[in-house]
C-alpha cells in the first residue's frame, strides 16, 4: 500500500459478480478484505475483451470509510484492464463528495472526458449524458468542483454526434451458451451445521461419500439452491459455485446463526433424461425461471470451512442420488416432488410393509369403505322412520318451562 493507505491485514480478491443473466456483458468485482472479512467491494460489467468497464455499485462498509479503500478499489479497476474505456455512470450524495477528491489516474479512459464518436459502440451516449447531468447537479448542489474541467463539452446536439456510431451501438457479444441436457452443473450454498454434525463431516477419518450422504441428509434432497443472495447459481466450474459460496460468507460479514459455516457445492449430471425447465444463461451459469421443481441427479459433493480453506473434502456418489431443485411455491411442485419429499424438502420416509400393502390396494379399500358407509346410513333412515308430530303440551311435561303465576296486588291495605 502507498500514500495514506497503510493497512495491515489488507487483500483484494478479484473475481466474477452475478448480477444476472440480462446483462450483455460478464459481472466482476473487487472486494476488499481487512483480517479476513469484507471491508468494500466495487462491481462492474466489463466487456469480454477487455475493450470497456460499467462501474455499477463501490460501496465501503461505514468502520471503514474515510481512509482511501473506495480509491484503491477504483485504481484496482483501472489496473486490471489497462486498455478499457471506463464508464462510471451517476454518482450518489457520498459518491459526489469521494468523485471530487478522487484522482483519476486515466482521466483519458473516462467516457465523461471524450466525445462519444470514440465509445459509442459500448456505451448508450445519451445515457451517458444524462448521468453527467445529474453529477454535475450534486456538483453545484454542494459547491463541489468534480473534475468538471476535465468533462467534455457536446460540441453540437447528442443526437448528431452520436448518427453514424447506432450500427455498432451497445453490440451485444457472442458469450458461450449454457445448456444444462449436456453440461454438467455446480451450486454453492453457505450452511451453518450443528456441532456434531460439523466435526464429523470435516473429520477426514471417515468415509468421504458417508460425510457426503450427511450432508445431504441435512440440507435436504429436494432442497437444492435456488438463486439467492450471491448463491444458488448453478455454474459449469465446481470453482465458480464454490465462490458462490465464499461470496456469500464474505457478505455476511460474520453475521449467522452462531454456528460454524461450512461452503457447500453440489455437483449435477447434465438433465439428459428429462426436459429441460425455463432457464436463463450468462454465458459461464444459468437461473432456473421456471416456478417448478427441477429433478436433479447428483454425481457428488464438496464443502471447506472458512478457517481452513486449503482442505477441500469431496463425496462421490456412486451410484448417483436422485435429488431436486424445490419449486418455487408448494402449489407449483409436481406430483413426483410432493409424492418424494416433504414441505421442508426432506425424504419421506419409507412406506412400511404394511403402509405399501395399503397404498397399492388404496382405490380397492376406497370403494370397499364407500359400500360400507352407504349401507350404514341406508339402514339407519329404515330404522328411524320420521317422528309422530307432537300433541299439545301438558303442564307435568318435564321439558316444558314452569307455569307462570298470576300476578297478585301491587299491595295490600293494613287495617288498624
Amino acid at each position: 500500500m502507498t500514500g495514506a493507505m497503510r493497512w495491515e491485514g489488507v487483500s483484494l480478491r478479484l473475481s466474477d459478480w452475478k448480477a444476472g443473466p440480462g446483462h450483455r456483458w460478464p459481472g466482476r468485482q473487487v472486494i476488499a478484505l481487512v483480517d479476513g472479512r469484507q471491508a468494500g467491494y466495487v462491481q462492474f460489467h466489463a466487456h469480454p475483451q477487455g475493450d470497456a468497464v460499467e462501474v455499477s455499485m463501490l460501496e465501503v462498509l461505514d468502520r471503514f470509510q474515510g481512509r482511501g479503500l473506495a480509491s484503491l478499489l477504483i485504481d484496482t479497476v483501472y489496473e486490471a484492464y489497462p486498455d478499457a474505456w471506463v464508464n462510471h455512470g451517476n454518482r450518489t450524495i457520498d459518491g459526489a463528495h469521494w468523485w471530487d477528491n478522487y484522482l483519476d489516474p486515466a482521466p483519458e479512459r473516462n467516457v465523461h472526458n471524450r466525445p462519444p464518436g470514440e465509445w459509442a459502440a459500448y456505451f448508450m451516449a445519451s445515457r451517458v449524458a444524462a448521468d453527467k447531468t445529474r453529477n454535475a447537479s450534486w456538483n453545484r448542489h454542494f459547491g463541489l468542483d468534480g473534475h468538471g474541467g476535465a468533462e467534455y463539452r457536446y460540441r453540437q446536439r447528442l443526437e448528431m454526434e452520436f448518427l453514424g456510431h447506432d450500427d455498432s451501438f451497445l453490440g451485444r457479444v457472442d458469450l458461450p451458451v449454457v445448456d444444462p441436457t449436456v453440461q454438467a452443473l455446480h451450486a454453492g450454498q453457505l450452511v451453518h451445521l450443528p456441532p456434531g454434525l460439523h466435526r464429523y463431516v470435516h473429520d477426514t477419518r471417515h468415509p468421504a461419500e458417508q460425510r457426503a450422504h450427511a450432508l445431504l441428509d441435512h440440507v435436504g434432497h429436494g432442497n437444492l439452491p435456488r438463486p439467492e443472495n450471491h448463491t444458488g447459481w448453478w455454474n459449469t466450474s465446481p470453482g465458480a459455485a464454490l465462490d458462490d459460496a465464499l461470496h456469500r460468507e464474505l457478505a455476511a460479514g460474520g453475521q449467522g446463526p452462531g454456528l460454524p459455516a461450512t461452503q457447500l457445492v453440489f455437483h449435477a449430471h447434465p438433465l439428459a433424461e428429462v426436459e429441460a425447465p425455463e432457464y436463463e444463461s450468462a454465458g459461464s451459469y444459468l437461473e432456473y425461471i421456471d416456478g417448478g421443481d427441477v429433478p436433479v441427479e447428483l454425481a457428488g459433493l464438496s464443502w471447506r470451512q472458512s478457517s481452513a480453506p486449503q482442505i477441500l473434502h469431496s463425496g462421490v456418489f456412486d451410484p448417483p442420488v436422485e435429488a431436486a431443485v424445490p419449486p418455487l411455491y408448494p402449489e407449483a411442485a409436481s406430483d413426483s416432488y410432493v409424492e418424494r419429499y416433504d414441505e421442508s424438502g426432506a425424504l419421506r420416509a419409507p412406506l412400511t410393509p404394511w403402509e405399501q400393502l395399503i397404498a397399492d390396494r388404496a382405490g380397492e379399500l376406497r370403494a370397499v369403505a364407500d359400500r360400507l358407509l352407504d349401507g350404514i346410513g341406508a339402514r339407519a333412515a329404515a330404522a328411524h322412520p320420521n317422528p309422530p308430530a307432537r300433541g299439545p303440551a301438558r303442564a307435568d311435561d318435564p321439558q316444558q318451562p314452569p307455569p307462570t303465576p298470576a300476578p297478585g296486588p301491587a299491595f295490600r291495605s293494613r287495617r288498624r
